[in-house]
Parts: structure tokens; sequence; C-alpha cells
């Protein structure tokens, strides 16, 4: 692997983290420059990791696969084909932006399999065609970390996203995330500081020890909020007559 990443680590929004891996490394060097020009064009700071071996990037993604944007790859680097590389990392809930560089139109039905951004036929793209790609692809990485909350855990920034979210609760400053795909994540924080951080109407404190997306609630019944997860959450009763009226302007039943 040879490390080109700019200097210095940044948690902004606008801050992207792109690994290219490609078995050429004349590729890597063109398409590291033209992201890097597309990049700063449109106001965005760059980090890259970069390899030419499909093998070591799948063997190293747990050190930084939570952090990482976009994976840029060749359809065919050395041994290890585009496909495979993709496919490794969305086993491991990696949702990143894929955009694949190939010369073969019959292979991006084949791409699907990971919801790719982008397929580029490499002998067809234009520079004004990468540009609008990674400028939307850009675009859609910030919104997406807009709807996601970010923590640290294990020395490592994390995201998921809100919508994944059903609730937190939290113990002894261990602050525990329940997904819809009945993932926990855990790591040390306060619920006040996650609460200043989450800036959406879905999510309410309900407890002292519980913040709960609205989303998947059923019904209200007397101090207990039931989700439709099967789960039941407290509520401390000075929370009830908001959770009330936000639960009345979603429609959602109330049993008092």
């Amino acid at each position: 692997m040879k490390d080109m990443s700019d200097s210095g680590i940044s948690a902004d929004e606008k801050t992207l983290y792109i690994l290219l891996c490609n078995a050429s490394f004349y590729l890597l060097q063109v398409y590291e420059s033209l992201i890097r020009y597309v990049a700063h064009k449109y106001g965005y700071q760059t980090n890259f990791l970069v390899y030419e071996n499909g093998k070591e990037a799948v063997f190293c993604k747990d050190d930084w696969m939570q952090e990482v944007d976009i994976l840029v790859i060749g359809w065919e680097p050395g041994r290890m084909k585009g496909i495979e590389i993709a496919r490794a990392f969305r086993e491991d809930q990696c949702q990143a932006q894929i955009l694949f560089l190939g010369n073969q139109k019959q292979d991006i039905i084949e791409s699907y399999e990971v919801n790719p951004f982008y397929y580029f036929i490499e002998n067809e793209v234009t520079h004004k065609k990468f540009e609008l790609v990674m400028k939307k692809c850009f675009w859609e990485i910030v919104r997406s970390k807009k709807n996601s909350l970010q923590f640290i855990s294990n020395g490592k920034i994390q995201r998921v996203q809100l919508e994944l979210i059903v609730y937190l609760k939290v113990d002894h400053r261990m602050i525990s995330i329940t997904c819809r795909d009945k993932r926990e994540i855990l790591f040390y924080d306060s619920l006040k500081n996650i609460e200043e951080k989450i800036k959406d109407d879905t999510f309410m404190r309900t407890h002292r020890g519980y913040i709960v997306n609205l989303k998947y609630v059923d019904y209200l019944d007397k101090n207990e909020l039931f989700l439709n997860t099967g789960e039941s959450i407290p509520i401390a009763r000075k929370y009830k007559q908001e959770l009330v009226e936000r639960m009345m302007d979603q429609e959602k039943n109330i049993l008092i």
C-alpha cells in the first residue's frame, strides 16, 4: 500500500476519505489527481488510501472501514476482482459509496450486487462526465453525513445512519445503540451530548436513560412506549406530555 493521504484528519462533513484500488499504479495516480482536482474545485478536502493489491485492501479494511466515504475500485485489480473487493466491504456493513472502473459493459449488471454509485467504462468516460459523477457522489456523502450520528468507538471514528437507529440508552456513560438490523453498537459518551448531536425531529428523550426514534414507535400505553420491533421503553413523567403531543402529530396510537 502506498499512502497518499493529505495531511491532517478532520471530522468536518466536507472532508472525504477515499480508497483507491487498481492494479495499475499509473491509473491510481491519474484517478487520484482527478478526484483531488474535482474535490478542490467544489470545496472538499481529501484523504486517500491507495492500494495496488486488492487482497491487501481487504486484509486492512478493519483499520479504517468505518471512516472511508468512497471506494474507487478497478474491476480486476491484479488477481482479485473488483466485485470481490466490494463484496468483502459490503459484507462487513461498509456504507461507503462504490465507484467501479472497468472496460466491459457486461460487468455492469454484476456490479449491482453491491449497490455501486456508478460504473465507469474507462475507454468511454470523459473528464466532464467524471467530474459530474464525482460532484454528485460528494454531495450524496455530505447529505448522508448530516443524517448520521458520528462517535468514537475503540479509538476509531464511526457513523451510523439515523434512520437505522431504533433507540439509544445509557448505563454508566456507556451508550448502547440498538439498530433496525438488530446490531448493538457500544461506546462511551453522555446521553446529553448525543441528544445535542442528533438534529432530527423524529428522535426524542423519553427517559433519563433513553432516546427513541419515533419512527419505530407502535403505541404508547401508560408509562411505556411500545416499539414495532417488539421492545418497550420506559417513559418518565417529565417527558410524557411532549411525547404525547409529538405522537399525536405523527398520528401514533396512544392508550392512556
